[in-house]
Parts: structure tokens; sequence; C-alpha cells
């Protein structure tokens, strides 16, 4: 809650707006300045002036914002989430990765989402959400992660949604490679219901793609007899079919949510020719069912917030893959594998007191989870049945937040500067009690400029899958042999490891965000991380010298010749890591003004909703962004919300435009690691083998943007350096890698004329999207200059560039829907 204390003479000359007025617990949205009552344009109006010598006026922050004080790196409107043309939020949050990136996680860890500024039952209850029922999107630093109770290894982003809004959306695209061979397709169809007390969803998907055989590309086999190309796949056949719906309602004070779906997968991959049936492939089919369902309650007690989410889910995989002896007898490998999972987790946060710059702020959070995987393979008729593998895990943290000096507050000589003490214990079933403890320092001199600096010491436990996925052989891959400088075809032997332990981490991170330019939409960003690790979980780094001493029950060869003949990849554990890195970029965005429609084009939209034409007379929605969005069927709109007159008495239909820009660079200044005690440290950026390739030093990120009239144009770009891998004495080139992606889209909702015209272009979009518009692949040469066989381009990379084109609708409800909202507004003031 923020105080201001006004004397007579300020307080007389200052209207206040009813946004500042003390709000109820479930506040409609504030009125707009048109409807204040007398005594709201000023307050001291009936009271003496002795009386009126100190007035405080208390203004609740905004309920949709995120706790503490950190402010956003950066923020989108919905006039920049309109620029980019996505279809939904899963989309969306895919072309922003490179504001996304984080420097903190083990690697792949996706962002904290908020809705409103509250937890959510899961990723699946706003993955389908159409982006024009977007208000805001803010993207913010880890650290905000712990007030949520979550780790402070992931960014976080708060989608905050329009009040009201309904819609049906229905979306089909397909895609083809330039190259050929192969296509895929996709149908979406979603629903959504925002009203005052209640949200649902409903959604079906369903998408699949052909395969693509290694004849249909330029690829070498390198033998001699039958062609196994047409008999193996670069890529495979693939059906997926989901449906689900999450409803959100009013829970007394509360409010809560359940979300659920199921989900069938099926795929197919060709893996060479059959010995005994000429003409045929060997087949692996895998086939996969799966559930899910969700909850989360979030409410209110007194100053604190607190919130209750977890979830069950279950699925079942089988796999079964054709395999032949070399005495030309046929069986059938196969592998069932099935894990069941449920979770609940309590957060609780909120002041413990008052200290001088403000409130000593704590998160409280506990919760348990109980998980078991069963899996079961047959390998040439022979039944393997390792054990089931359960976990039970209980958990319990806290975050406490200190504010040492804070702006407005009487105690601001530093600005804004708070200290943050977290820690975190889990106690496993199978690997007993891990701990994790943490600080950081968050302080802001000034309001353009943020700094953070945190420490945080973590141990981290395999997951289940690490440890018990069922073992799969894959016959005839193709593996480079660094020992024996030769690319060899063996048995590929994937999976889990039972024998993994926990890794341990130091991450110490500083950031910096810098608004320079107060009247300019331009920040950048800044985030240097040193970690060090030990027991590290990782994929097997690949067939070398040093691997194969620290690891030789792995690499199988023939005793006589020395070849290889068998691979076990699962996952290991390394002695240490370490790794040093800068991720710092540029997020650029300007306004643009679009070309105003004609006067008779205003009046016929006015006409359609029941409002006068001219500007004049009729209601007016309020500007809370009840009205459509633009381009989704409720004609042109002003930039405060509402629609057809969004200016005070109407008239401004500049719906406007954005260019946008986002550069990220990364620079790695150490990454290397040690197999064993005693063993060599294997340095990636200095040629060593990681996983079967090589680790860059330098990578860039861009994602641009113009969007304006209905019209957008987006380009978006990953760069990577190259390098030598050295093992012995065999050494392999790696090209750089440069790759451009290109969509370009049109809103025709938001082109009036064609609308009038063509009623049936409301809410309708068509994207026509190239990616890897150059077809780039990467290089590979050994030291003779000639391609090894398992690194062709086309084998690192079959598809190529790819040709997408997609139509969207967007059917939102009657005019007398969005009169009605207007009415319901006008009368909550």
């Amino acid at each position: 809650m923020i105080r201001f204390l006004l004397t007579t003479s300020a307080a007389a000359a200052l209207a206040v707006p009813a946004a500042a007025q003390p709000a109820p617990a479930a506040a409609p949205a504030p009125a707009s300045a048109d409807s204040r009552t007398p005594s709201q344009e000023n307050p001291t109006a009936g009271v003496d002036d002795e009386d009126a010598a100190e007035i405080t006026v208390v203004a609740r922050r905004d309920p949709t914002a995120v706790i503490g004080d950190i402010p956003p790196e950066n923020t989108l409107s919905s006039r920049d989430i309109r620029a980019y043309g996505a279809s939904s939020v899963a989309e969306l949050l895919q072309q922003l990765g490179p504001q996304l990136g984080s420097v903190r996680g083990r690697g792949g860890e996706q962002p904290v989402v908020l809705l409103n500024g509250r937890r959510i039952s899961g990723f699946r209850e706003i993955r389908d959400l159409p982006p024009e029922a977007i208000l805001r999107l803010d993207i913010l630093p880890e650290e905000v992660a712990l007030k949520y109770g979550y780790s402070a290894n992931q960014r976080v982003v708060n989608i905050v949604l329009r009040p009201r809004f309904r819609s049906t959306s229905v979306r089909a695209e397909g895609t083809v490679p330039t190259s050929g061979g192969n296509s895929s397709g996709e149908l979406d169809v979603t629903r959504l219901q925002i009203g005052k007390t209640t949200r649902t969803t409903l959604n079906a998907h369903t998408e699949g793609n052909s395969a693509i055989t290694e004849n249909e590309r330029l690829i070498q086999f390198g033998g001699t007899g039958v062609d196994p190309r047409p008999f193996r796949t670069l890529v495979g056949s693939q059906e997926l079919v989901r449906v689900g719906g999450s409803h959100n309602f009013g829970l007394g004070k509360a409010s809560a949510t359940i979300d659920g779906q199921v989900q069938q997968q099926s795929g197919n991959n060709l893996l060479g020719p059959s010995l005994i049936t000429s003409g045929i492939g060997l087949n692996r089919h895998s086939n996969t069912r799966a559930g899910q369902l969700n909850f989360a309650v979030n409410g209110n007690q007194y100053d604190w917030r607190w919130s209750l989410t977890g979830g069950y889910q279950s699925s079942r995989t089988r796999t079964q893959t054709d395999r032949e002896t070399t005495s030309l007898s046929a069986y059938l490998d196969r592998a069932r594998f099935t894990t069941r999972a449920g979770n609940v987790d309590a957060v609780l946060n909120g002041s413990l007191f008052k200290v001088p710059a403000g409130d000593l702020a704590i998160t409280l959070k506990a919760g348990a989870e109980a998980e078991g995987i069963n899996s079961e393979s047959v390998r040439q008729g022979v039944s393997l049945n390792p054990p089931t593998l359960t976990r039970q895990s209980a958990n319990a943290g806290f975050s406490l937040d200190l504010p040492i000096s804070r702006r407005r507050s009487g105690f601001d000589a530093l600005g804004n500067l708070s200290l943050n003490v977290n820690g975190d214990v889990e106690h496993f079933s199978d690997v007993g009690t891990l701990s994790t403890i943490g600080a950081g320092l968050s302080w802001s001199p000034s309001v353009p400029l943020n700094f953070i600096a945190s420490f945080t010491h973590d141990e981290g436990a395999p997951t289940l899958n690490q440890l018990g996925q069922p073992q799969l052989v894959t016959p005839g891959s193709r593996v480079f042999d660094f020992v024996r400088n030769t690319t060899v075809i063996a048995d590929v032997v994937s999976g889990g490891n039972p024998a993994l332990t926990p890794d341990r981490r130091n991450v110490t991170k500083l950031g910096l965000t810098w608004k320079p330019w107060a009247d300019k939409e331009i920040n950048l960003r800044a985030d240097y991380s040193h970690t060090r690790s030990s027991n590290v979980i990782s994929d097997f780094p690949g067939v070398t010298q040093a691997v194969q001493d620290a690891f030789p029950g792995r690499i199988a060869r023939d005793p006589g010749t020395g070849n290889l003949l068998r691979v076990d990849v699962t996952p290991v554990n390394l002695y240490r890591a370490s790794r040093d890195e800068l991720r710092w970029g540029i997020n650029f965005s300007k306004p643009l003004t679009s070309a105003r429609p004609s006067q008779a084009v205003i009046d016929a939209f006015r006409r359609q909703f029941g409002l006068a034409p001219g500007g004049a007379g009729g209601a007016r929605p309020s500007g809370g962004g009840d009205g459509p969005p633009p381009g989704a069927g409720g004609g042109p709109r002003g930039g405060g919300g509402g629609f057809g007159g969004g200016g005070r008495g109407g008239g401004n239909f500049r719906q406007g435009g954005r260019l946008q820009l986002s550069v990220y660079h990364t620079w790695v200044f150490r990454d290397d690691a040690q197999i064993g005690p005693g063993g060599p440290v294997l340095s990636y950026l200095n040629g060593e083998l990681v996983s079967g390739g090589f680790r860059p030093r330098h990578k860039l990120e861009l994602d641009s943007g113009y969007f304006n009239n209905g019209l957008g144009l987006r380009l978006a770009g990953t760069w990577q350096n190259g390098g030598t891998v050295r093992s012995g004495t065999s050494t392999l080139d790696f090209s750089p890698l440069a790759q451009i992606n290109v969509s370009a889209f049109a809103n025709l909702g938001e082109r009036p004329n064609m609308v009038l015209k063509h009623q049936w272009l409301r809410g309708v979009q068509l994207r026509l999207n190239v990616s890897n518009l150059f077809d780039s692949k990467q290089q590979v040469r050994d030291a003779a200059g000639g391609v090894p066989i398992n690194y062709q381009p086309d084998l690192l990379n079959p598809t190529g560039r790819t040709f997408s084109i997609s139509i969207r609708k967007l059917f939102l409800p009657p005019p007398s829907f969005f009169r009605r909202a207007a009415a319901e507004g006008a009368g909550s003031r």
C-alpha cells in the first residue's frame, strides 16, 4: 500500500483519479476521469481550510502486478503483442525467446508464467489463450520467482488479461520443406470466455507430419550391397491429438482454477532394410497416452497473499522395434514405460513488520510430491524387468526481503535498495535430503537503472526419467570414433541410468537493466554468471580416448579388429564443471501512427455498435479494454481501449503500429569439465567434444518486426561461431552457423475498407512463414577435408528450409455483447 501526504494547497489543485481511492478486495476496473464525482474532482470540497491542513490519500498497488519492488526488464502493451502476429500465448513466448533466456539454470528451463500476478495451475492453463485477450505482458528477472515459491533459475513472465473477453479461434497451418519429401499440418480450435468472476478455456488440437527418408536427401551411406537409404528415416512420421480445458471461478473470497488435458501421440521410424524380406524396412513404432488434471487456488487474507496448487499426471509409452540377427531370424524388441506423479504446493506471502524503508516481506512455501515409473523391456525374447522406481519428497522453504532504502519512504538516500535471503530443503525418499541457500541484493539508484547481485548454492536430484527410462537399442547408428578417426555403424543404447547421483552447484550472478531515455522505449540488459558444479549430470560426451578411459564399460569394441560395436549413451555423472558467461542485449520499440480511415468508414463502424455517427452521443465503452481488440472484428479503436471512439468524445481511430528490435549476445568465457578425480580438464571452448558436437563461444539472437495498418513483417535469426574439436590425432572443423526466419502476416480485420465490404474478414489473419531462409546447415570436415558420414549436412538438419502458410479466424460475439459490456462498465463507476 502506498501513502501520500498532501498539504492543503497541493490537495486543492489535485484531481484525484478513482484508481487512487481505497478499493475493495475484488474491485472492478478503475473508473475513467469522466465519471468522477465532485468530491473526487476536488478532495477538499466542503472542508474548512483549518481541517484540511493534511490529507492522506491511500493508493493500492495494481492487483495484477507482481510481488515486490523489482521492476520489469521489459513491458509489452497490447499494441506490442499485436505486432508479433502470434496465434497463441505459447507461440508468443516462443517468439520472445531472446528476451526470456537465462544464465542461471541447468539448461532448458522454461520461464515461470504468472497470470494477473498470481500462480497458475500449470502452463497448459494459458498455453492456448489468444494474444488478443492480453492487456499487458511483463518480463522480470529470475529473482522475482523466489517471491512465488519457485527457484531463481527461470525468468518470470506476468500476463495480464482483459477484464472481459469472449472469442472462438480456429487456426489451420500447413508446412512443407522446399527440398520436398515431407509435409506437416496443424489444426487448432480454442474457445475463451472471460467474465467478471469466471474464465473458461476449451481447446482441441491435432497435428501430424510425414516421414523423410535418406534417399530423399543427399545422404552417402558409404557401403556396399543393399542401399539402406530408402529404409531409413531422417524424420519419422508422427501424429498427435490433444483435448483440454480450464475453468476459473470464484471460491468464496478466493479464485480457483481447474485444468485438464488428455493426449494421444504416435510415431514411426525406419531403422534400415530387412535382410529377410526384401523391399521393406525395419520399423520402430511408439505410442504414448497421457493425461493430467491440475488445480490452483489464490486468495488474500488481510495483507497476505496465499496460493495452493497441485495436480496429477500419468503417461504410458509403448515402443516396438523390429530386429534381425545375422542368422536371418527375426524378433521384436518391446519396451513399456509408465509414469505417474502427483504434487501439491502451498505458498504464503506477506509483510512481517515495518522497517524504516518499508515492509519486511516474507514468502513461505511447503509442498509434497509422489511419483513413480515402471518400465519393462523385452530383447531377443528375454524379458528385462528393472525394478519399479518410486519417489516421495517433501519440501519447505522461505524467501525474506529486507528493504534498506526506498524512494518516497523517508529513508531514500540510496534509491531503492533491498536484500534477500532464501533457503529451501527437500527430502527425497531415494536420495536423501538436499538443500538450497541463496542471498541477493537489488539496487535501483535511479528509476531507469537497476542492479541485481545474487549467489545460490543448490543441490539437484536426477529425475526419475533420467534414472529409470527403459533402455532402447538402436541398431545401425552412425557414430564417429575419435579414437580411430573414422565413422562406424554400431548399436547405440539410450535410456536411463539408475546409478546417477545428485549434483551440486554454486552460481553467482550480476545483472543490470538500464533505460537510458525516459521518453524512448529502449532498454539495455546484461547478466553475468559464474557457475561451479560438481558431480554434474550430463549427456554422454562422445567416443574419445579420455571418455573411453573414464567409462570403459560404455564402449564395446571387437577384440580382434578394435572396431567400435556398441556405445552406451545413457546419462553420466562428471566429476566437476565450470562455466562463466555474459549475456547482454537491447530491446527497442517505437510506436507508429496508423492511417486514419475516412469519416464515412468511421461512422459506418459506429453505427454497427449502436454509437452515434461523428463521435457525438451514444454509449461509449469504458477504457478498460472491454471492447474487441483491433483486428478482432470490432473495427478501429483508440489507444486507450474500448472501440469506435477511443478518445474523449470518440473519433480517435488511429490503432497504432510498432517497430521492434531485440538483439542478444551470449559470450562464454569458460566452459570445461573434469570427467573423474585426477583426470584431465576438458575445455569445450578449446576443442573438446561435448555430446557428439561443438559448443560455441559466441551466440547472437535477433528478433525484429514491423507492424502497422494491419500488416506485419518479422525477421528472427541466430548465429554462432565455428571451431575445431580435437581428440588425439582426430580433428573435426565445425563451420559458423547462421539461420534466418521471415514471417509476413496480415490482420485483415484492421483494414477497415476491406471489412466493410466483406464482413467475414473480421478477425481473419493470414500468415506466411519461411524458416531457415537460406537453407543454412553446419558444415563439418575432418583433417583431410572430407565430410564424415555421420556429420553430413542433411543428417544434421534434414528438414532445411521450410515454407508454411496459416489462416486464423477469430470469432467474436455480436455488437450487442459490447454494448452490454459498455453499459455494465458505465454502471459500475
